[in-house]
């Protein structure tokens, strides 16, 4: 979740939760004063209880898990403009709650609770109604509380019209936090559908356990099963709901904290938080329910401190940092989710188990539980998905690299092949000329002549190959100077070691390209090679030099080279500069397959170019270099 998005549904759920307080707090209440005295042995009489003395209690009355009665005496004064008044008891996981008003002459026990129908609200209610008379003077009313679950009560008197406002915003903020609670599990279900991991499955089917338990909590369970299933039976399932969130929450943990390689020692610690939830199971199925509620809320308080503690203990950020799927949060955030839960657990689970007074917030508590978990955890799981997406972007990467080196090392050692068979071809015949010339009874002249000319074969063979390769490395430095291009060509075959009465040059005038020196040696000396060596021996090479612009208009000089094909007839145009090329007519004599790919590429690296263009009678190399 973006952390403007999130701000703001914090600010708007802050904010809700201020106006409901404001709400609460500027609401007059009816109730004067309240007592309770404490039944042990769940016997007394009516009579009996209320001769007692009450301890006098404000708010949110808080006992713990006990198997005894409850006695609450409120006192309420008469509204003004109004005739009755609604008595609102929660939370709605309270078994069985009996009113004894004075003014009731009905002679009826009047109950409401857990197992009771939602049919007995005398005011239709998600939650627990009376409706009594207001009465013109101040009186004492009385309710007697039994309750499996924790004794922790909540008693609000209203007039009609307020009750009616009040549930309004109760059910609003009902809705608030099952929409959150949905939209958390949404959220992570969509990083379901992108990762498919295990851990994100486990959250959506807790978050969807959740929303059905946050709902009960609000006791929409009894409304909406309130025609298939009996009181009892309703009552029942709650209680296993509530153990089943346990058990299902801690699954959720040992999931998550497993994904940081704990220690033995660690896992025997969670383990043990399932064993003792399946010891609170098994008190359930012997019928045991108020002991297993109470050993359930007990795990909940332990487990959540253990799951901090051992998080805070074992979590090594540097040993994290080497999972291979680079899911892992940092150890922060997972101290800090566990800190956080544990406070929210100090405010409501310690006025469950009676070691604290009650408040609003612990009737609430194990939806803020809900709430701040669901939300928590949310926030993690979508940090560790940019974790994971950022770890499989890199991961693509380093694929997408070695398949690249890869299909280098294949190319190079193609190449590597290639080039080995070539000179395995080429280097034979030099040999076989120098063997030739040094078994034949010839004037030592003569061979040595012939022996000569095969040597400087192959050194023109591998000099090639060793240019081709530093190009192929990029190993070459460009030297580029002011070079006339006429005077070059010029002394090139003055000096040649085998000047050719073929070649025809009569260049005129100066013409300056901005070139590298050796380079342009090379490129002509190839381009000329081939002529000489593969064209027809009785047809003249002719070397023509001019100014010409480019394709783009710049300035440049053009050096052309042409003639008749011979017996290697025409090259394939598509494959003429490619490394390695020889036309089928050219294997007979030796040679590389590497000048046409030297002269383009020399070209190229000096900012000129090289092209095929031959026209209907001549093969023609045109090598164009800038001025």
């Amino acid at each position: 979740m973006p952390k403007v998005r999130l701000a703001n549904f914090l600010k708007t759920l802050l904010t809700l939760g201020m106006v409901c307080a404001a709400l609460a707090a500027s609401a007059s209440s009816p109730i004067t004063a309240s007592g309770y005295w404490q039944d042990d042995s769940a016997q007394a009489t009516f009579e009996q209880a209320k001769a007692k003395p009450y301890t006098a209690f404000e708010g949110v009355l808080s006992r713990g898990y006990t198997q005894a009665a409850i006695w609450i005496r409120l006192d309420i004064a008469s509204p003004v403009g109004a005739d009755k008044l609604v008595l609102r008891i929660r939370p709605v996981y309270l078994d069985e709650i009996t009113l004894f008003d004075p003014l009731d002459t009905a002679g009826k026990p009047r109950r409401v609770g857990d197992t009771t129908g939602y049919a007995d609200n005398e005011y239709k209610s998600l939650t627990h109604t009376f409706v009594i008379p207001a009465g013109d003077q101040p009186r004492a009313v009385w309710m007697r509380v039994k309750t499996t679950s924790t004794t922790l009560i909540d008693v609000e008197a209203f007039t009609p019209e307020e009750m009616q406002h009040s549930e309004f915003d109760l059910q609003l903020g009902y809705f608030v936090v099952l929409g959150v609670v949905a939209m958390f599990m949404l959220l992570v279900l969509i990083n379901w559908f992108n990762y498919r991991e295990s851990l994100y499955a486990y959250f959506v089917v807790r978050q969807i356990y959740y929303f059905f338990y946050t709902a009960s909590l609000s006791g929409f369970h009894r409304y909406a099963l309130s025609g298939v299933m009996d009181a009892n039976s309703l009552d029942m399932l709650y209680s296993w709901m509530v153990v089943g969130a346990t058990a299902l929450s801690f699954g959720f943990e040992y999931r998550f904290l497993s994904e940081y390689s704990p220690p033995k020692w660690v896992k025997t610690l969670l383990i043990g938080l399932f064993v003792w939830s399946a010891c609170v199971v098994g008190l359930m199925l012997w019928g045991h329910v108020s002991q297993a509620l109470k050993f359930n809320m007990l795990l909940n308080t332990v487990g959540i401190v253990t799951l901090f503690v051992l998080s805070a203990l074992f979590i090594d950020d540097q040993k994290s940092a080497t999972n291979p799927t680079g899911s892992l949060l940092s150890k922060k955030y997972v101290v800090g989710y566990y800190l956080l839960i544990n406070l929210v657990l100090v405010f409501s689970l310690m006025p469950f188990l009676g070691l604290m007074k009650g408040n609003e917030f612990a009737v609430n508590g194990l939806v803020f539980y809900t709430l701040c978990s669901g939300l928590v955890m949310t926030v993690l799981m979508q940090l560790r998905a940019n974790k994971i997406r950022k770890a499989q972007s890199a991961f693509e990467q380093e694929l997408l690299m070695s398949k690249k080196q890869v299909e280098l090392e294949k190319s190079r050692r193609e190449e590597q092949t290639h080039l080995f068979h070539m000179l395995m071809h080429e280097l034979k015949n030099p040999l076989a000329i120098i063997d030739m010339a040094l078994l034949a009874k010839n004037d030592i002249e003569k061979t040595s002549a012939y022996v000569s000319r095969a040597v400087n074969n192959m050194k023109a063979i591998l000099e090639r190959c060793v240019k081709a390769d530093k190009l192929t490395e990029g190993n070459v430095a460009v030297n580029k100077t002011q070079i006339e291009v006429n005077q070059f060509l010029r002394d090139m075959i003055d000096i040649s070691s085998r000047p050719d009465e073929r070649l025809v040059f009569d260049g005129v005038g100066a013409l300056l390209a901005n070139t590298d020196a050796q380079f342009l040696e090379v490129m002509l000396g190839n381009l000329i090679d081939n002529a000489v060596r593969y064209g027809d021996t009785l047809m003249p090479v002719l070397i023509l030099t001019h100014v010409q612009r480019n394709a783009e208009g710049a300035a440049g000089v053009n050096i052309t080279v042409s003639n008749r094909p011979g017996a290697a007839s025409w090259p394939d145009a598509d494959k003429v500069f490619k490394k390695y090329y020889r036309s089928a007519g050219a294997e007979r004599q030796s040679g590389t397959g590497l000048g046409l790919y030297l002269v383009r590429t020399l070209a190229v690296l000096v900012g000129g170019d090289c092209r095929y263009a031959p026209d209907a009678t001549n093969i023609r190399f045109e090598l164009w270099l800038p001025s």
